[in-house]
């Protein structure tokens, strides 16, 4: 069988790239003929050196033979140029970038419904900080909206409870909750280890909508507690972002707060195996394979009350603490901390149900019975 799985751009390398290399690598394994349509040329050695070793497609078609850093939502529509010259040719059409394209698809992996990131609270985008991000997001988001009238599907899948309710809310559709695969045999190997500091660690890229500042305030509250933030940097907003978090530390006199930038996978997953929480400040964060990572590596999660953190990953509390205010946080952590060594066990097991293997296992039972 011949496939087409479009997605607009591997060089992110995050959570959407997981997801559709493992639908990939599902594919292949089910003997499917792979075709990997992009708007541009995936840097595989960089997807490589991040992400480790992966399944490639058979063949991959871009449309552009070079790298676009502009427009990067609207290169996403485009892929459907190339996908129209492959679809006569493919028996199956899996889009895994997730917004609807002008050309109809038989499976699509939608992680949130885009057109309607502005219409939540509490959200949090770049689209809504300016007056030009707004004006440059509001021809996509009226395109997104058209589009999710007219084309068609056979089959919605989502990353989270709560994405599913935003399908269900703004588009009328049943989606499907397959979660992401989370590769967690790394961070396993040093679960086991009982000697930890108190120490709680968040991990992300230095953007606005990670809300390190929480974590700082909280930091205030528990000067006797460490803090860790191990962030991706990268462009000027990275760059702007780290120097406010670095002067509010400064204004705070932080002693208890380091701020490392670009951490290699060896030295996070040491820090991970010395540390007892993991925090997360993210509002409305659709899944959040950083907080599975953690868990994985023995620390208790402490979220925002909100997004899949808190509805899919934690349950609302059952496998972690929540918190809606900077003293609630701070009260997390403390009973986080006192309680570890009762938590840690249970924590690690519900990391499990994140891992590759379920997420491969799912897809493929999913096109046997497609098909």
């Amino acid at each position: 069988m011949k496939t087409c799985v479009v997605h607009n751009t591997l060089n992110s390398v995050g959570g959407g790239e997981r997801v559709c290399l493992a639908i990939i690598e599902a594919l292949k394994s089910l003997g499917h003929e792979v075709y990997l349509v992009t708007a541009e040329p995936t840097n595989w050695a960089r997807v490589k050196r991040i992400m480790g070793d992966v399944i490639k497609p058979d063949k991959e078609i871009y449309l552009l033979p070079f790298r676009v850093r502009v427009f990067g939502i609207y290169m996403r529509l485009l892929t459907f140029l190339e996908l129209i010259k492959k679809a006569k040719f493919c028996d199956l059409i899996v889009n895994t970038h997730g917004d609807v394209l002008p050309i109809s698809s038989d499976i699509i992996y939608m992680h949130y419904p885009t057109f309607a990131l502005l219409k939540e609270t509490p959200i949090n985008v770049k689209y809504s900080k300016s007056l030009f991000w707004r004006i440059y997001f509001c021809p996509y988001e009226e395109i997104q909206s058209y589009l999710i009238k007219k084309m068609k599907w056979r089959l919605l899948l989502t990353n989270s409870r709560f994405s599913q309710e935003a399908i269900k809310r703004y588009i009328g559709a049943d989606a499907i909750v397959i979660y992401p695969p989370v590769e967690i045999s790394e961070y396993l190997k040093v679960s086991g280890n009982t000697k930890r500091d108190n120490r709680v660690v968040l991990c992300g890229r230095y953007t606005p909508e990670k809300n390190y500042e929480v974590a700082l305030k909280v930091a205030s509250l528990l000067p006797d507690v460490e803090f860790t933030i191990i962030g991706a940097s990268s462009g000027k907003i990275s760059t702007s972002y780290f120097a406010k978090l670095q002067l509010m530390k400064n204004r705070l006199r932080l002693k208890n707060v380091r701020l490392l930038k670009d951490v290699s996978r060896k030295d996070q997953i040491e820090i991970y195996s010395t540390s007892k929480v993991f925090m997360h400040c993210m509002r409305g964060e659709h899944f959040g394979i950083a907080v599975v990572e953690g868990m994985a590596a023995g620390l208790i999660p402490v979220v925002h009350k909100s997004g899949g953190p808190w509805s899919d990953i934690t349950d609302y509390g059952k496998y972690g603490f929540g918190y809606s205010v900077v003293e609630e946080a701070a009260n997390a952590i403390e009973r986080a901390l006192n309680n570890y060594d009762n938590l840690r066990g249970k924590i690690i097991q519900r990391a499990m149900i994140f891992q590759k293997k379920n997420f491969l296992k799912k897809f493929k039972d999913i096109i046997r019975t497609l098909y």
